[in-house]
């Protein structure tokens, strides 16, 4: 053997090496999901070295908590990570399509067909299924749309309670506020041990007031926030002990009396500060009839600033005029302070929307879950009512394989091209293998329905293992998760495919 012929067959082993390595790990990531998908799909439980436990079927939860360090693992994660951000919903189907592609991809790969044609085949494919898929949309022009609640209440994994609370928060924010560019309905959704699930108009802070053993109601009223401490100016203990730094101490001391008077005069009853607030402070607070609440973190005050209209102002503005300091205040209907939670809930007057989607629990780690499914349902009616929906259940990328196999590739793309149509016939086959069903059989019985009729909302009933129009069973999903979840799997097989070796980097040589 020539020493040619030596350095090939090293290159080729290297890059198998390479490549069954990468597929493995993808493999391993998908199996850790896959067994949650759809309505009888099951719960994983994860758990650290210090025997603290996750229980839960939320895909990118499990993804996440996963101890990965795998290289090509992680780029699967980076990516249903980052669909997790754009859409909030359908991580469990991206990666198992993402798998998918990327199993078939390797096959192709080790029968010869060069990476290249099977990465342009694979492209080429799913380009002509998200084509095809965008015809297909049902879009939604209210929000009393039951195609809104249907795709909610699956996303709350059928869990009415959790569903209402969503629905009802975004009829009460509106169509202005769901569409606008970066407001997210799943941040208003907060879990609490021990409460009850209800729906806040309003917000709430995570503190007790420093004076609440005189105040602990307020209706409606002026509020102010510091994004500063609010105390005299420190001084060391040597100024202290002279005439003189005690004159200024003193001086200190009456120009925040002046100051606490003048908000007192504005109407305010309370004031929130990031940091904290004097214990000569709050006895001023309380003798002027003001609730003071210190240590608000950012986003507890920066949700109430929404809400009230109010602009956090800094510790040395007290000192500006009656008509200045006016400017910065905003206005609440109601602070109330719930004793059993040491919180404040602070409630919006009309026409201010900010509000709070409470998620209780018995425990802390159904608490966690319940939020987590909360928030994914929160994520899918969002994302519905800006893109629409589509037949559910893997009806839709059955129905999409089904267009592809009826439209032949020529060439040696046709390779990849078959790894997108038996990527896109998993989620059902995986649904169907979860709720107990051979997938292969059931696949197989509703392509031939789909066909018969040419209806892509054909699919498998859970429950009987019926084909089933999933149209009529309200079994619908958002279009801009399957978009996402198709773009997201092409971009990981694409990447894991085309990796020819893998090396390791030298350390970093520290200066």
């Amino acid at each position: 053997m020539s020493v040619k012929e030596v350095t090939a067959e090293a290159q080729v082993d290297q890059h198998t090496g390479a490549l069954w390595s990468n597929v493995g790990a993808i493999k391993a990531v998908t199996e850790a999901v896959q067994g949650t998908l759809g309505p009888k799909g099951l719960d994983c439980m994860l758990v650290d070295q210090y025997g603290r436990l996750v229980v839960t079927n939320d895909g990118i939860t499990i993804l996440k908590t996963m101890d990965v360090t795998h290289p090509a693992a992680r780029i699967l994660i980076s990516a249903v990570e980052f669909q997790e951000e754009l859409v909030g919903d359908g991580t469990t189907t991206a990666a198992i399509i993402a798998g998918a592609l990327v199993s078939e991809g390797a096959n192709q790969i080790m029968r010869g067909v060069p990476v290249i044609k099977v990465v342009d085949g694979i492209k080429q494919g799913l380009n002509r299924a998200l084509e095809l898929l965008e015809k297909m949309v049902v879009p939604i022009v209210t929000l009393d749309s039951p195609l809104l609640e249907a795709v909610t209440l699956i996303s709350a994994r059928n869990q009415s309670e959790i569903a209402n609370l969503i629905i009802a928060a975004a009829r009460e924010l509106g169509v202005e506020i769901l569409s606008k560019p970066g407001f997210k309905l799943a941040e208003e959704v907060f879990a609490l041990e021990g409460a009850d699930s209800c729906l806040i108009l309003g917000t709430i802070i995570d503190r007790e007031p420093l004076n609440q053993e005189i105040l602990d109601y307020i209706g409606e009223t002026r509020i102010l926030i510091l994004d500063d401490a609010l105390e005299p100016v420190f001084l060391e203990r040597e100024v202290l002990a002279t005439e003189a730094g005690l004159k200024i101490w003193l001086q200190y001391q009456t120009q925040l009396k002046t100051d606490l008077e003048k908000l007192s005069l504005l109407g305010i009853k309370a004031i929130f500060t990031d940091r904290a607030i004097s214990d000569q402070a709050a006895e001023m607070l309380t003798d002027l009839g003001i609730m003071a609440i210190d240590s608000v973190s950012r986003r507890e005050w920066k949700r109430l600033a929404e809400l009230s209209g109010a602009r956090p102002i800094k510790r040395s503005s007290l000192a500006k005029s009656s008509a200045e300091i006016f400017n910065y205040t905003g206005v609440v209907s109601e602070i109330q302070l719930d004793h059993q939670f040491k919180q404040l809930r602070i409630f919006y007057k009309t026409g201010q929307k900010v509000l709070t989607i409470l998620i209780g629990a018995h425990t802390k780690e159904v608490a966690g879950e319940r939020e987590r499914i909360a928030k994914d349902a929160a994520g899918a009616l969002q994302t519905a009512w800006c893109g629409g929906v589509v037949s559910g259940g893997g009806s839709i990328e059955l129905a999409l394989a089904r267009c592809l196999e009826n439209e032949p590739v020529q060439g040696m793309n046709t390779y990849g091209y078959h790894c997108v149509i038996e990527a896109l016939k998993r989620p059902m086959a995986q649904i169907a293998a979860n709720a107990g069903f051979n997938p292969l059989e059931k696949v197989t019985a509703v392509l031939m329905a789909q066909a018969e009729v040419d209806q892509e909302s054909l699919g498998i009933d859970c429950e009987t293992g019926m084909v089933v129009d999933l149209k009529e069973l309200s079994v619908w999903d958002p279009y801009l998760v399957k978009k996402t979840a198709l773009q997201s799997a092409g971009e990981v097989a694409e990447a894991i495919l085309k990796i020819n070796l893998m090396i390791k980097m030298k350390e970093a040589v520290l200066d």
